[in-house]
């Protein structure tokens, strides 16, 4: 298994411990994050890359 896919089963597993609402909210999020990157392609992918970088720099 790759750290990659590790680190997807950990986030799933944490998700997985959250009350049905969150849960929820997270889903509805990360499919309007799938339908960016599926009408941007290449560029969908590399925005979400950049915020993501963003927010990790602010720590």
């Amino acid at each position: 298994m790759t750290e990659d896919q590790q680190n997807l089963l950990i986030i799933r597993g944490h998700i997985a411990g959250l009350p049905a609402a969150d849960r929820k909210g997270i889903e509805l999020a990360a499919q309007k994050l799938r339908e960016v990157i599926s009408h941007h392609n290449d560029h969908g992918r590399l925005a979400l890359a950049l915020v993501g970088a963003e927010l990790a720099a602010e720590d």
